[in-house]
């Protein structure tokens, strides 16, 4: 009997043994889907240069294959795999994949994360890169997109933008409206008449949602530039915390939520409770970049709307951002994969993969190459956005460290004041004094 229970044990303790190794076997094998398995070369030879990015959900496979096809062809020695992620919870992603050193080959970034990755050594800078390259290579990129942090640069664009207003055409012939708004004064004018909550129709969707935190560049910013604020001064201290920022904070909540024209949930929605009441029809108008045009027709094709520049308060304004390209620290660790890496962010940002991309998506170019075809000039949506740019006060988000967190700080404040726990002073009081202990670390 004891040989018997002595054999069972062994036994088990061996069928243990191997549902552990399986599990190791497992997890080793998901953390090599991020990390490349420390393999240099596919079946066939060449080297996998992985895009860790969010497009793909946004404007579809088609065009993300499109792009494939087209570097892979120029670049027969790589082979490019797609990683998309969501864009909430994207950046933080990064920060836990460069942790664990598992991140790929590529990744996109938005503006206002450069400072941060730079500074905390998750990207790499691209000057070495950029020298051997002809001397004449940066001509080809807009000045917005030749941003240094600390005298090195670390990104190039995917494409530029900035944010406008999109409009729903059949909800305003239906409600008699003849023309998009044009002041603070028509918005509110129009809001109102076409906001009818029994019929489930509202003017906008209000987003002040913590994530992503990128909601105060469409709902907020715009706003204290067209209320004549600033948000930094030349020495990077707050200063929205004006009366110009407090008129475009209590402009917004007069707007939004006093006049109740914004969908139930402003303290909830974000970009994708936006975007997916906008393409459902029954939205009126949304703040919105051009990237917004391919999410529109890919959620809804045969959704028509029109879009205009924003509307002036005391003056205009908006935030012009974009999508960056940078590679990660750990890839400059790997002479062929840096290679890689490197000739595909040339390619894209360039000018054939970047008219792939401006084409398929209705996206503004980040090249002047590809912004100088006549299929952007001719674009009716790409004429707006290029015009809202020539306007005053088109602003990028200002390049500081921990520039998300301090979006999410704003965004919280603003919350408050939205929700009554603060009035719009106190509020952005408080979003300054907790700017510039941030920014002075």
């Amino acid at each position: 009997m004891r040989i018997v229970k002595k054999i069972v044990r062994e036994a088990y303790m061996r069928k243990k043994l191997r549902t552990v190794a399986v599990i190791i076997i497992i997890t080793i094998a998901i953390g090599n889907v991020w990390a490349g398995g420390g393999q240099e070369a596919t079946a066939d030879g060449k080297t996998e240069i992985r895009w860790m990015q969010w497009k793909t959900t946004e404007v579809g496979q088609e065009v993300m294959d499109e792009l494939k096809a087209e570097f892979e062809k120029a670049n027969p020695d790589f082979t490019l795999t797609l990683v998309d992620h969501p864009f909430n919870g994207f950046h933080d992603k990064v920060v836990t994949l460069a942790q664990a050193q598992q991140l790929p080959e590529v990744i996109l970034v938005q503006v206002d994360w450069v400072g941060e990755f730079a500074q905390s050594k998750i990207i790499t800078t691209l000057d070495p890169l950029v020298a051997e390259e002809p001397a004449n290579f940066l001509d080809q990129y807009y000045d917005a997109f030749k941003m240094q942090v600390e005298g090195k640069r670390y990104s190039l664009p995917l494409h530029a933008g900035c944010v406008a207003l999109y409009y729903n055409t059949d909800i305003f012939a239906r409600e008699g409206i003849s023309q998009p708004p044009k002041s603070w004064a028509e918005l509110t004018e129009i809001a109102k008449k076409v906001t009818k909550p029994e019929k489930n129709q509202y003017a906008f969707t209000g987003t002040l949602a913590t994530e992503p935190p990128t909601n105060m560049t469409y709902d907020i910013y715009p706003l204290m530039f067209q209320a004549g604020a600033k948000i930094v001064d030349e020495n990077n201290k707050p200063v929205f915390n004006s009366d110009a920022g407090v008129k475009a904070l209590e402009f917004y909540k007069e707007l939004m939520v006093e006049s109740e024209t914004s969908v139930p949930g402003i303290l909830q929605n974000g970009e994708k409770e936006k975007r997916g009441n906008f393409a459902a029809g029954n939205i009126a108008m949304m703040f919105e970049g051009p990237w917004g045009v391919a999410i529109q027709k890919n959620l809804n094709p045969d959704k028509d709307f029109g879009i205009t520049t924003l509307p002036w308060g005391e003056t205009n304004g908006t935030i012009v951002r974009g999508s960056l390209f940078a590679i990660p620290s750990s890839t400059a660790k790997d002479e062929k994969k840096l290679e890689g890496a490197w000739e595909l962010v040339k390619f894209i940002s360039g000018p054939i993969g970047g008219e792939i991309w401006c084409r398929a998506t209705g996206d503004l170019p980040g090249n002047k190459i590809v912004a100088d075809k006549p299929f952007v000039k001719e674009n009716k949506y790409m004429k707006v956005f290029i015009e809202q740019m020539g306007l005053p006060n088109a602003m990028a988000i200002p390049h500081l460290p921990y520039q998300v967190e301090l979006n999410r700080i704003m965004t919280i404040e603003v919350q408050n004041f939205v929700d009554g726990k603060k009035s719009a002073k106190q509020a952005l009081d408080d979003a300054a004094i907790k700017w510039e202990e941030l920014i002075s670390k």
